[in-house]
């Protein structure tokens, strides 16, 4: 049942104040959804969105190196008087019975009311601070070209890697190339095929063939257009198309994101709603999300388990025997973050082993071993050690 408010809101302080009384509201709460509200008298308050429940799966799928799922996020307009940002990922676990492609799940949500890097600074600083006993260097992080968010999210994420949606690259060289040489000239689609065709840099899986390419971009392509889109290849597109190849995303884009956007507005009939309102709303979407997650458990609804998490199906009789702790127990077992062990393959591929986490290093070492060296007894302090053991002879 969706927890209400009882203020008559009539202005936008009255939405917050009812937003500052549900966050002591939902402290009672088994799992509280509104959790932080950032607020100074300056700025339009933010507000922070989540379960733990978003949190464990979050954990679970998106740490997993290259076979993990891609936290993206994206902002969303017209659902209220401010902004809406969100976390989504794919649930692995999970299949559709009728595409067999892993659904789209949100994770943490972001209302706030300015879309400058210290903004969401707050935001994705907080989810960070939340994913720490997670191996950072695992998790892939997306967004498309909004410099604002992507400063913030590496400055959060500086470990992980990040990738840019090579769809909105795409537009925003397009219209670089239409201001430049022209819609229809000939320059512009040689330009455009060299970037983001069949063959071009999107189409690299690796960093050798993608600076083969890049050099012949340099030479034969862009030096035929005028210097300022050779400037913007160079100080935009190249670094952002070069971490796709990196993360091993060279064509990724955030549709993703798009789509739970998408599928929000439907959710809120494409109208503007009063912040209680919106997140009672997306309070309801959420927890439905993770109620058919738990329903495939029994085999159930519209997605199901992939054979990898077979094993945890439960029957009907025995769920509706359990009690919420025990529910709870088998769908945090069923859905629990995997352990990536850090490995190293032999050349022609046919050996592989684990790899020493430390490297063989001394806990807390930070200097390189040649430099790290064992602390050694002087003469001197040998000699006045060797003297002060013979006044007791």
């Amino acid at each position: 049942m969706t927890e209400s408010i009882a203020i008559t809101v009539q202005t936008f302080g009255d939405e917050f104040q009812c937003v500052f009384n549900t966050v002591q509201s939902d402290r009672l709460l088994a799992d509280p959804f509104v959790r932080y509200v950032v607020a100074n008298g300056k700025r339009v308050p933010s507000v922070i969105l989540y379960t733990e429940c978003q949190i464990r799966k979050l954990k679970a799928f998106c740490f997993n190196g290259p076979s993990g799922s891609i936290l993206s996020f994206d902002k969303t307009f017209n659902l209220g008087a401010i902004y809406v940002t969100v976390a989504v990922y794919k649930n692995l676990a999970v299949v559709r019975r009728r595409t067999n492609e892993h659904p789209l799940f949100i994770g943490p949500l972001y209302l706030h009311g300015y879309s400058d890097a210290e903004t969401y600074s707050f935001f994705f600083s907080h989810i960070a601070s939340r994913l720490l006993d997670c191996p950072s260097s695992q998790l892939t992080v997306g967004a498309d070209e909004e410099q604002a968010m992507r400063k913030a999210m590496s400055h959060a994420f500086h470990d992980a890697l990040q990738v840019t949606c090579s769809r909105h690259l795409q537009t925003n060289s397009d219209k670089k190339l239409d201001s430049l040489v022209g819609r229809r000239s000939d320059i512009r689609r040689t330009v455009h095929n060299a970037l983001f065709g069949s063959d071009g840099l999107t189409s690299c899986d690796d960093v050798i063939t993608f600076d083969k390419k890049v050099k012949h971009i340099r030479n034969n392509v862009l030096s035929n257009c005028p210097p300022a889109m050779l400037q913007y290849f160079e100080s935009c597109l190249h670094s952002l198309l070069h971490d796709n190849v990196v993360a091993g995303r060279p064509g990724w884009t955030n549709n993703n994101s798009e789509s739970v956007n998408h599928i929000i507005k439907q959710y809120t009939q494409r109208r503007p709603q009063q912040l209680p309102d919106l997140i009672n709303k997306l309070r309801d979407f959420v927890r439905g999300q993770y109620t058919e997650a738990d329903r495939a458990l029994c085999g159930r609804g519209d997605l199901q388990l992939v054979p990898a998490y077979a094993k945890h199906r439960v029957t009907v009789n025995t769920w509706k025997s359990m009690s919420a702790a025990q529910r709870q127990k088998a769908s945090d077992a069923c859905f629990k973050q995997t352990v990536v062990v850090p490995s190293s393959t032999s050349m022609d591929g046919t050996v592989t082993v684990a790899t020493t986490p430390g490297a063989g290093k001394k806990p807390h070492q930070r200097k390189r071993q040649r430099n790290e060296r064992a602390q050694k007894i002087s003469k001197v302090a040998r000699i006045d050690h060797c003297n002060s053991d013979s006044d007791f002879m």
